[in-house]
């Protein structure tokens, strides 16, 4: 997979997650709902790993390579990206769990909407934590290839 992919791939598995944690759940439709966002979940699960690889990682060479000043920033990307996947792998199994529990919840889908509310929390915060992994490791390379390092350039 090359990197453009990559970012499609991902793009696309955000937007998709985002969309369904953000659709009103309609009466009657709880079921529907999770198994839109389950769905949309397990793609983000399966679209991260490979664009951390072939993107990110990649980057985080070029800004230890091109500025040793910024290795502290990368071992900080590195960390983060663990962190994503070990909350992207949490979120998806707290999304099957409840999606499982939801099959069963057919009269008072209102006994679940804490829960939902609190997925869809979960599930918002960590797509705004990869897109500000993006930005970080964006900015670090922008840094690294222009910042300006006096009488060492």
């Amino acid at each position: 997979m090359d990197a453009a992919d990559a970012i499609a791939d991902l793009n696309q598995a955000l937007a998709a997650l985002e969309t369904a944690l953000l659709t009103p759940v309609v009466s009657g439709e709880l079921e529907s709902w999770v198994r839109t966002a389950e769905a949309a979940t397990n793609k983000l699960a399966e679209k991260l790993p490979p664009y951390l690889k072939t993107v990110l990682h990649p980057q985080y060479a070029e800004i230890a390579k091109s500025n040793t000043e910024l290795l502290a920033r990368v071992q900080q990307l590195i960390e983060e990206d663990q962190n994503l996947i070990l909350e992207q792998d949490a979120f998806r199994n707290r999304m099957s769990d409840f999606a499982k529990r939801a099959s069963q919840i057919k009269k008072d889908e209102a006994q679940a909407t804490n829960e939902r509310t609190k997925l869809e929390q979960e599930g918002l915060a960590l797509i705004l934590r990869i897109k500000r992994q993006r930005a970080a490791a964006d900015t670090w390379m922008t840094e690294a290839a222009y910042r300006d390092r006096g009488p060492v350039d």
